[in-house]
């Protein structure tokens, strides 16, 4: 028996706020949480978790429907919402329990949301035009975008060497 509960209690206990909160995770965001499971296994030499997080993270990453009706308006009503109440709620509770890792993190990828923000409405103003003739690299730490042909020699966000960044498309 649960400590706390006598024999005779039947109700369970109240479960705390966040708790009640939560929604099921899609097969994007599943996926999304398995490969980064699987760069954390990396880095602790774990290749075998490594491999099989990233086996999970490419099974529900396939299961993901095609988004067909998307719109730059709408990537930034969301991107907005984060800024406006995501964030916020989220570094609330983090600075409730604590929790100095997920600050930290939570830092980096508020900025790295800002700085995607901008990029989304400057490609919304100049189209491909903004692309013409460049390069677009992602540091695969923080996700910082980098749109450019000569690297910064270190990422400006979270100071990692410029041979962690990945070049994305052709």
């Amino acid at each position: 028996m649960p400590e706390g509960q006598s024999a005779g209690s039947t109700a369970a206990p109240a479960a705390p706020a966040a708790e009640t909160d939560l929604k099921p995770l899609t097969a994007a965001e599943v996926s999304a949480l398995c490969s980064n499971l699987a760069k954390g296994c990396e880095k602790q030499y774990r290749a075998e978790l490594a491999e099989a997080f990233m086996g999970l993270a490419a099974w529900f990453g396939g299961r993901e429907r095609t988004v067909t009706d998307a719109s730059f308006e709408q990537l930034l009503e969301r991107v907005n919402a984060d800024l406006d109440s995501g964030f916020p709620a989220v570094n609330a509770v983090s600075r409730q329990e604590g929790d100095r890792g997920a600050l930290r993190a939570l830092a980096w990828s508020e900025k790295v949301t800002r700085i995607l923000k901008s990029l989304l409405t400057r490609y919304a103003q100049e189209g491909e035009a903004m692309l013409a003739d460049t390069q677009v690299y992602v540091c695969t730490i923080c996700g910082f975008v980098y749109v450019g042909n000569d690297l910064p020699e270190v990422c400006p966000v979270c100071k990692v060497p410029n041979f962690k960044f990945e070049k994305i498309g052709g």
